[in-house]
């Protein structure tokens, strides 16, 4: 068994027929049977079946097909990662994620990457939080960010960031003085939030109900800037992670508050990506992302640790 034979039982495989693989291999149609002759030969089992129409693979071609794509698939890494050793990293990566992410978290990391690795190619789309799953198991795209997991076999989620859930109010707010909050004090506020559809949503109405506390909604839309507009103006007050906030809270726009006895799940984000896909283009954004996102994370701690304490 040799690596032409399995690239050419993959060729016939995808292109429906003898004739056609031997066209784009720009092969003699005979040295093609040949290679899967051979390959059969050495397994010991029949993989493809010919007949009208397109060419078919047994049962043993089926269980076969994903290690032929998996030999293949590590060749290319290989290839990928001797080219970037002499020339630095190369090659094409495609990522998904929410519009707010994009808009405020990923600018930061993308900055970096690209500095570090001018000679990748990105497409970054994005999508609403419950599409990315399903656009990541089509093939999409690479890797998709998100804030939530799901039970889809064949994909895995990797943690890049937890942190707890915070109060956000304008330096003017009558909490932006107080280091904590009860959360029945903040419920009596005007409060601005998500759509009740959106998954974040859904995340605060289920640990709101588990203690039968309830809230008036004073707005509600899945635009994260209008909230920070109605937020800096002080028209109410918003419960999130303080990663979409970065920015304003270190230029003192905006304000966090603990909340006391904070009863909501952690504020996560994760890498997500499908089983036994992932090249090695992928890991090194991975990686960097990874660095990137705690590193900020630190660094604006540490500036709100100063600025509470008055440390020049």
């Amino acid at each position: 068994m040799n690596l032409e034979q399995i690239s050419t039982f993959l060729t016939v495989y995808q292109s429906g027929s003898y004739k056609k693989a031997a066209e784009l291999l720009y092969l003699p149609q005979p040295t093609v049977s040949h290679r899967i002759n051979q390959l059969e030969k050495e397994l010991g089992k029949s993989l493809l079946l010919r007949g009208k129409g397109k060419v078919k693979l047994t049962e043993e071609g089926k269980a076969f097909l994903p290690y032929a794509r998996r030999i293949l698939g590590a060749i290319k890494e290989g290839q990928e990662a001797v080219e970037r050793v002499g020339e630095g990293a190369t090659g094409k990566l495609s990522i998904g994620c929410n519009n707010s992410f994009a808009a405020y978290v990923l600018p930061n990391v993308m900055d970096s990457f690209t500095r570090d690795y001018p000679h990748v190619s990105i497409k970054v789309y994005t999508y609403a939080s419950s599409e990315l799953v399903r656009l990541m198991k089509n093939q999409h795209f690479q890797l998709g960010i998100t804030r939530y997991t799901s039970n889809d076999s064949g994909m895995i989620y990797r943690p890049i960031l937890s942190e707890h859930v915070m109060l956000l109010v304008s330096p003017e707010h009558r909490f932006a003085k107080r280091s904590s909050v009860k959360l029945e004090e903040i419920l009596q506020e005007p409060i601005l939030t998500y759509p009740k559809e959106t998954q974040y949503r859904k995340m605060i109405d289920v640990t709101l109900n588990q203690f039968n506390l309830t809230y008036q909604a004073k707005l509600e839309t899945n635009n994260l800037q209008l909230i920070k507009h109605f937020l800096k103006r002080n028209a109410g007050v918003f419960l999130s992670g303080r990663t979409y906030m970065m920015n304003e809270i270190k230029e003192k726009e905006l304000v966090q508050v603990e909340i006391e006895n904070n009863p909501f799940p952690l504020s996560q984000v994760f890498i997500a990506y499908r089983e036994n896909e992932l090249h090695s283009l992928d890991y090194l954004f991975i990686k960097h992302f990874e660095e990137r996102i705690n590193q900020r994370v630190k660094e604006d701690t540490l500036v709100g640790v100063f600025h509470a304490t008055g440390t020049n």
